[in-house]
């Protein structure tokens, strides 16, 4: 869930149980952005809380798609209109037909939750490109899709602080009066992440094909969407937990079994074709394969984990992703996909209870039971997990809230050896609009503990200072005292930093500067 009223962040962050360190300013390094051009929001969408948008990288194929996910339109971007910042429109639904069987048509009150259009992923194959649309109904001709949720009545229990009995968490249907914002006036919706593979010529989409179909709740809560292609072309997906606001993720992350609270690896080649290879994942909206220089990944470079068979692939490269937290830690995770590919040993990220040991994980944390439909404590703190944990795999870097720091939650990261000098990552977060970054590298086989994060402050590009970080540029397009933009980080095609506000359609170039 992507929208938390400020009130409730207030409560939140004043909460008496144990977080991340704060965060501190740093005075030696700045970043710089600079307006490159936008995208098309209509009116109604600028208002708070009323948008869904989003963008994906195709850096093989020198361009990027902007998503409008909401009202599904999609667009597309590269360097040769760079100039201009002039975007393409390539598919609108209502101009194009939704493919056949698709129900696309739903309206949904939660807006970032409407996910018509979830995702773009690049294809290895040329003049192709790969849609996630999220529809209530299957293709035409698909009997069943090629994940479910956990089985129907396998998870019963209650909501809103023992208040409500629910017959099936992920199937709960019309939210009870006592789920806190969204009670007795949402209604949940079984549905699916339909993925079809498209041709794509001259920014004209034709011949849509669906090899893969998952299941998963379209509720005010965690529906995944991150995702990374391989060298091969199979595609990381994932998946979120699949479950309303204020659990603990339950025991589906923790069975291998089960597709929610996932990372699956999907074949486009095949039809329903994907394993497992990571779990114990809440919310992760943003992944990336990062190779270092020299083409070094984790596993070749800093070792090896638990004495895991090496699988041949050290050369693929390391998948980093931000992983939305609860209410205790916002993680950004490293891994070899070396390591996530040997599924001999499924890689364990920590969310949901596992059966071995009862317990359940948020960051270097343990978390008690949360109560499912209650904001801003839920799943609370319940004590601290040794570090490094045998068998799980603790955050490159964690961060929570403090009286001053009304975080919500990770909206996305970049890494980028053109942008950025002594930084190694920034990130942002839905909510302030700040920058955030590390000096660190990913370490795995020496990890004692989360990396050190710090504020990064933010210039425009006549060197202002802008205080609020990149809440000043959705005032500065919008007016009258507008702030929250919820911002999306990602790479040019040329390797340089960007942000992408969603609020404002409007997308910018980041650069470190020296303070």
């Amino acid at each position: 869930m992507k929208f938390l009223k400020v009130s409730l962040l207030l409560s939140l962050a004043r909460s008496g149980w144990a977080q991340p360190d704060p965060l501190s300013p740093i005075d030696t390094v700045g970043i710089k952005v600079t307006k490159v051009g936008s995208v098309p929001v209509k009116d109604e969408n600028a208002h708070p809380f009323s948008y869904n948008m989003n963008v994906a990288e195709d850096l093989e194929n020198n361009r990027l798609f902007f998503l409008d996910q909401k009202e599904a339109i999609i667009y597309a971007y590269s360097p040769l209109n760079a100039e201009s910042g002039n975007v393409e429109k390539i598919w609108e639904l209502g101009i194009d037909s939704a493919p056949d069987g698709l129900d696309l048509s739903y309206e949904f009150p939660f807006s970032a939750g409407t996910w018509r259009v979830h995702q773009v992923i690049p294809s290895k194959e040329k003049d192709e490109i790969i849609i996630v649309f999220g529809s209530l109904t299957l293709p035409t001709g698909w009997t069943k899709p090629s994940a479910s949720l956990p089985a129907p009545g396998a998870y019963p229990g209650y909501v809103s602080v023992g208040k409500d009995f629910v017959e099936d968490y992920y199937r709960i249907g019309n939210l009870p009066a006592d789920v806190e914002i969204y009670g007795g006036w949402v209604r949940s919706y079984s549905m699916y992440d339909v993925f079809y593979k498209f041709n794509l010529k001259n920014n004209v989409l034709s011949y849509p094909r669906p090899f893969f179909a998952l299941e998963n709740q379209m509720i005010p809560g965690h529906q995944g969407g991150g995702t990374a292609t391989l060298k091969d072309g199979t595609i990381l997906y994932s998946v979120g937990d699949c479950l309303l606001f204020g659990h603990d993720g339950l025991y589906a992350p923790q069975d291998d079994l089960e597709s929610c609270g996932k990372i699956l690896r999907i074949d486009p080649t095949e039809l329903d074709s994907y394993e497992v290879v990571a779990k114990g994942v809440r919310n992760s909206q943003h992944m990336k394969i990062h190779i270092e220089d020299g083409g070094e990944s984790l596993s070749k470079k800093k070792g090896k984990r638990g004495g895991k068979k090496k699988s041949g692939k050290a050369d693929w490269g390391n998948l980093v992703f931000a992983d939305i937290g609860g209410v205790t830690a916002e993680e950004v995770n490293a891994v070899s996909v070396a390591d996530l590919l040997d599924t001999e040993h499924i890689e364990n990220f920590g969310w949901g209870r596992n059966t071995r040991d009862g317990k359940a994980r948020e960051g270097t944390f343990y978390i008690s039971t949360g109560i499912g439909g209650k904001l801003g404590d839920q799943p609370p703190y319940q004590g601290d997990a040794p570090v490094p944990e045998p068998g799980y795999i603790q955050p490159w870097i964690q961060f929570g809230r403090s009286e001053n720091d009304f975080f919500y939650g990770i909206a996305s990261f970049c890494l980028s050896e053109t942008s950025l000098d002594e930084l190694k990552i920034i990130w942002t977060e839905f909510n302030t609009g700040l920058i955030l970054g590390s000096f660190d590298d990913y370490n795995l086989e020496d990890y004692t503990g989360p990396a050190n994060g710090y504020k990064i402050k933010l210039y425009d590009e006549d060197m202002m200072y802008l205080e609020n970080g990149l809440n000043d540029l959705v005032d500065k397009e919008l007016g009258g005292g507008a702030s929250r933009g919820d911002p999306r980080m990602f790479n040019y095609p040329d390797g340089t930093a960007g942000v992408f506000i969603e609020r404002t359609g409007v997308f910018y170039r980041l650069e470190e500067i020296s303070l």
